[in-house]
Formats: structure tokens, C-alpha cells, sequence
């Protein structure tokens, strides 16, 4: 249940992104070792965190893999894990990490990543506690990150129910709109001016959802971050995991004007396109409004954008978009 990160360039991510759901089913998920009964959330589709009841409280752990280059791995790491934790309704507490490293990487570079890690982690009151770091070979860094936190009330990918409203917040493509603009800088620049694609860039400060899902944790009956396959692929696993439907109103979909512009250019669709940052939340309709009437008033844009039905109105992503214009280009 990994999330994927791209990119050729040393500001960004790259791997071939996660197993299709078939083969996760078939070849991974029937394999899960002994019995516990306090699992309440075991490995599925559509759920990228576990749950364990400890009686007193319940403990949620989430871990995946980011690869690629220095500058941001440590950053990824850490908010990657947290938005996985955070959608649970648990506030990331703990975090461990497996580094691996190219056997020629620098002192400079190793200590980047360990900085990077801590001071992602302090920006959101998290300890880290442990981990494993060791040089093998391999032709850029892996972090393999692991958090952990605690909550009363779980909330999961499979709690939508027919009739609740789908709200997003912040909007469409937001990672993907800083990958486009970084790797993609010479090309761009002959089309985009350079202020938007300067503001396109920082918006991967913009990935962390862990305010808005602790928000929405009073509301939501279920959470999903969008990565891989975009608000497309986000909508379909989420629906994966309820055994239901959607009914989408794409125009509802907040687009920034950056990610319009960068996308037009390239011939992306933004709804397909890796989206970190945004957050797909369902909730009784009784409660849409108090819900985004508070994320508002805590800076977060918050849309309904359709609701829980028993059909799709939205075709199944194959491939995310920027594995399809990466292969393009090459």
C-alpha cells in the first residue's frame, strides 16, 4: 500500500509505483502470518494503516518506502508516514526509520537526510525512536519509514455509507504540480512564465494533511489521502474499501490556476495526477457544513465535490499521469 514518489531530477522522487490491486490480492495479502484478534484494521485495498486494539487505546502504525534523491527524502519520509497515520484520527506520535544508502554518498548528504527527518518530525511534535542505517548497493537513498500513534475512535478507508457527502480539501494535484515544475523546468519555461513555476514548485511544502484529518476526525465516516492515480485513483480505492460508489462533480474540484497552466502545457489530467497535500473525506450530510465551515476557518480550502452512490461515474486509473508523461519524454 505504498505510495509513490517520481522524478529524474535531485529534488525529486522516483519509483515504479505500487502493485496493482489483482496481484497485491493474489500474491501479497494471503500471506499475513498468525492470527491476532486485536487487529481491527489488517492489511486490504484501500487502507494504508493498521489498527490494534491495546484495550486501553488503539494503536495505528503505517509504513511505506520513498526513494530517489537527497534533498527531499527525509522531508517525504516523515510527512508520507504522518498523512497515513492521520487518517486513521491519530495524531503521528512516533517514528522509525531504515535508511539505505549508496555506498559512495557523502557525509554532507547522509547528515541532510537525518536533519531532514528530524526537522519534518519536530514541525509535527513527533519523537523519532529508532530505525537501522546502513550502505549497500544501490544508485540513490531509500527511507524506509514506519510511524506510529494512538486514538479512541478509528476511522478508516472503508466508513462511507450511501449518501455522504465527499469533501477535498486544498485541491487537485498538489505534489504532482511540484514534480511537473521541477522536473520539467526547461521545457516549461518556454511556455510558463517563471513565477508560476516557482510557485508551482513550493508546493510541496504543502503535502502534510495531518491539520486537516485531525480536523475532520469529529466529522469524517471515512479519510483517504490521494497519491498514485490522483483524486481518481483516491476515489476508487476509497470506494474499494466501502463497497460503494461515487457520483463526482469534477468542476467542484479545486484546481490551483499553477497546476491548470503546468498541466495544460503538458497534456496532464490533473484529477490523475500524483496528489499528496489533498484529502478525500465522506460525511452525513448533516455534518458537511460545520465540517468545512471549521476547516475553513483554519486556512484549509474544503470542497464538496460529490457524494457516496452505489455506481462510478469516473473510469479506474491505469497510470498515474506522471509516469505517462515521464515515459513520453524519455
Amino acid at each position: 500500500m505504498r505510495k509513490p514518489f517520481y522524478g529524474y531530477s535531485k529534488t525529486t522522487i522516483m519509483m515504479r509505483g505500487k502493485l496493482e490491486a489483482e496481484k497485491l490480492k493474489k500474491l501479497v495479502l494471503p500471506y499475513l502470518g498468525a492470527r491476532n484478534d486485536n487487529i481491527l484494521v489488517p492489511p486490504r485495498i484501500g487502507e494504508d494503516a493498521a489498527v490494534i486494539d491495546l484495550g486501553f487505546t488503539k494503536l495505528v502504525a503505517a509504513s511505506d518506502p520513498i526513494t530517489g534523491a537527497v534533498d527531499n527524502i527525509g522531508m517525504y519520509a516523515v510527512n508520507i508516514n504522518a498523512n497515513d497515520v492521520a487518517c486513521t484520527g491519530a495524531a503521528p506520535e512516533y517514528f522509525l526509520s531504515v535508511i539505505l544508502l549508496p555506498e559512495k554518498i557523502s557525509d554532507n548528504d547522509i547528515r541532510k537526510i537525518a536533519s531532514d527527518i528530524s526537522k519534518e518530525a519536530e514541525k509535527l511534535n513527533i519523537s523519532i525512536v529508532g530505525g537501522h542505517t546502513e550502505s549497500l548497493l544501490i544508485e540513490t537513498p531509500i527511507v524506509v519509514g514506519t510511524m506510529i500513534g494512538f486514538t479512541e475512535r478509528v476511522i478508516t478507508s472503508s466508513g462511507a455509507r450511501l449518501g455522504d457527502d465527499i469533501i477535498l480539501t486544498k485541491g487537485a494535484a498538489i505534489e504532482g504540480t511540484s514534480i511537473l515544475a521541477t522536473d520539467f523546468y526547461d521545457f516549461l519555461q518556454k511556455k510558463v512564465d517563471k513565477k508560476t513555476l516557482k510557485n508551482a514548485q513550493s508546493f510541496l511544502k504543502e503535502i502534510s494533511i495531518v491539520k486537516e484529518a485531525l480536523i475532520a476526525r469529529e466529522y469524517a465516516t471515512a479519510m483517504h489521502d490521494p497519491t498514485e492515480g490522483g483524486i481518481t485513483g483516491a476515489l476508487h480505492e476509497l470506494a474499494e474499501a466501502s463497497n460503494c460508489g461515487f457520483h463526482v462533480n469534477t468542476e467542484k474540484i479545486p484546481i490551483a490556476k499553477e497546476t491548470e497552466i503546468i498541466c495544460s502545457a503538458l497534456m496532464v489530467n490533473p484529477l490523475n495526477l500524483i496528489s499528496s497535500g489533498s484529502l478525500l473525506i465522506t460525511v452525513h450530510k448533516n455534518h458537511s457544513i460545520p465540517l468545512l465551515e471549521t476547516l475553513r476557518k483554519s486556512g484549509i480550502v474544503a470542497e464538496i465535490i460529490g457524494e457516496v452512490t452505489q455506481e462510478r461515474n469516473l473510469e479506474p486509473v491505469t497510470q498515474d499521469e506522471l509516469w505517462r508523461i515521464l515515459d513520453e519524454f524519455k
